[in-house]
């Protein structure tokens, strides 16, 4: 397993429960990547695809505004994808039935949440959702979000002002709400630490602070290079978000996968009595109560310096904070920023590759690494032992051949 992050892991705790030999190979720590920084939603209501024609819109109308939520730079050696996601977001149709995918995952994904909460108490808790609305068009907007998500099946109750503030007092200046109770919250990087317990406690083995340099398949076995030398494997999971691009052309397999970097701030203490992540949909960002602290996590930044903070993004998540919610103070205790693996067609990567079935990718969940970890753990592992049907045409990797 190349990745030691919530979706490597979720992978390697089914296969270690099902007596499955699995060592984690990790080039930090368990969690440092982009599962630390999450917003820490697991969230069905969400689960859209990225690429559709309103993210095409978005992506144009958010052209000049350096504080918008959407973020879109064609440099030079992302112009390949960004023609593809582009592409890609024009079909309302493709668009619909990725986000019909999504949720069904996102479902079965929030049901192994749950039992995994009780097996290794990750800390899920299952208050839902509240999306909050404001303005002329609020309850326009709040119609159609409601629509779309009975549509799918899910379940969300239409709240007025009265009722936002009976459930969420810090919240200000909302007059429509939508509580997506089938949603629920877990701090992102406990979560991701207490799979690696779990792993730990069914015999797999993780090995921290080793980078896999290369995948080398020439033999009858699988060698890794590693900085501490070689491993030989019979298959190899990659679930290295970003850096999986790059183990695909090990094997002679094309990926579009790029970074979409995102930002968090956190500020401790405030808005102690939030019960569920807050969703403001006007920002586009979401502010989630965790262990003595709120964090506001949004943006979606592509083809921008993968290592640069832009502090504006920052300063527009604590101002959309400030705006919606009494008590956000104006210096946050925490600043984060990280790379998601984002496909060209924002679905994941789940399965072989079309070059060496040993091979099994299971990355570009973009914002939803968290809420379709446990699920696409499950697919992986039951590809492994053999229990799998056929891989999903909407998520495999040799779509993009």
């Amino acid at each position: 397993m190349i990745g030691g992050g919530a979706v490597g892991l979720s992978t390697a705790y089914l296969l270690a429960k099902r007596g499955v030999d699995t060592v984690v190979l990790e080039r930090n720590q368990v969690g440092s990547g982009a599962s630390a920084g999450t917003a820490c939603m697991i969230t069905p209501s969400h689960s859209d695809r990225t690429a559709s024609p309103a993210a095409l819109k978005d992506g144009l109308r958010f052209l000049l505004n350096p504080k918008a939520p959407l973020k879109l730079r064609a440099k030079p050696s992302e112009l390949a994808w960004v023609a593809r996601f582009t592409a890609s977001s024009l079909s309302e149709e493709r668009a619909e039935a990725g986000t019909v995918l999504l949720r069904e995952l996102a479902l079965r994904s929030t049901q192994l949440h749950r039992e995994w909460s009780e097996e290794l108490g990750t800390g899920l808790v299952m208050n839902g959702t509240l999306n909050l609305w404001s303005g002329p068009d609020a309850e326009a907007k709040r119609a159609a979000v409601v629509a779309d998500a009975r549509h799918s099946g899910l379940a969300i109750e239409e709240l007025d002002a009265a009722q936002i503030a009976a459930l969420e007092p810090s919240v200000r200046g909302a007059t429509h709400g939508a509580l997506a109770t089938d949603d629920g919250h877990v701090d992102s990087l406990r979560f991701t630490e207490c799979l690696g317990e779990g792993v730990r406690a069914n015999g797999g083995t993780i090995v921290e602070d080793v980078e896999v340099l290369r995948i080398d398949r020439s033999g009858p076995r699988i060698r890794l290079a590693t900085t501490q030398g070689a491993i030989t494997c019979e298959r190899v999971v990659v679930a290295a978000g970003v850096w999986t691009r790059r183990f695909a052309e090990d094997v002679g397999t094309s990926l579009p996968i790029t970074p979409a970097k995102g930002y968090h701030v956190e500020f401790d203490g405030a808005v102690s009595d939030a019960q569920r992540p807050i969703y403001f949909t006007d920002a586009h960002c979401v502010a989630t109560p965790l262990d003595g602290r709120i964090r506001i996590a949004g943006t979606l930044e592509i083809g921008t310096d993968p290592e640069s903070i832009d502090m504006r993004r920052v300063d527009a998540l604590r101002e959309a904070g400030q705006r919606n919610l009494d008590g956000v103070p104006d210096e946050a205790s925490h600043i984060w920023m990280g790379q998601r693996p984002l496909s060209s067609d924002s679905m994941p990567l789940i399965g072989p590759l079309p070059g060496d079935p040993r091979v099994i990718i299971a990355s570009g969940h973009g914002t939803l690494g968290i809420t379709l970890a446990p699920v696409t753990g499950e697919l992986v592992a039951d590809h492994i032992t053999g229990d799998a049907d056929a891989t999903d045409p909407l998520l495999d990797p040799s779509r993009f051949r």
